[in-house]
């Protein structure tokens, strides 16, 4: 079978991984199924779309998640455990195939947009409370 090679955002990576497991990886919980597929995320990230550790914070922030620089590295660091753990991450993550190209430029607008819609929903919120 020939994978397709895209050219995906990380918004579009997320997003997929969100749909295809139910498990929103931007969730603030510590629950192993979370975990796993957050750190498939961050390993594809960073070894498949080459995104540097701040772009990767910056992405998780503009999804309304903070998240340090030392639990990407970590999270990246134990994906090898994870994928051994659970064979739907190994699965999950050959249905990633990326062409070479640059992204940090993509993925600043894309992460500017998400950070624009979330704070409208913040003001459409507010303004149904006032």
């Amino acid at each position: 079978m020939k994978l397709k090679k895209y050219k995906m955002t990380a918004q579009e990576v997320s997003d997929k991984i969100i749909k295809k497991t139910g498990v929103d990886v931007f969730e603030n919980t510590r629950r192993k199924e979370v975990i796993h597929y957050r750190s498939l995320l961050i390993y594809i990230l960073r070894e498949r779309m080459n995104l540097r550790w701040t772009n990767i914070c910056l992405f998780f922030k503009a999804n309304s998640r903070t998240i340090t620089h030392a639990t990407i590295i970590h999270s990246h660091h134990y994906y090898k455990v994870y994928k051994e753990e659970n064979g739907k991450l190994e699965e999950l993550e050959k249905q990633f195939s990326f062409e070479p190209i640059d992204l940090d430029t993509l993925d600043k607008i894309h992460m500017l947009e998400t950070k624009v819609k979330n704070l409208k929903k913040k003001i459409e919120k507010y303004e149904k409370v006032t």
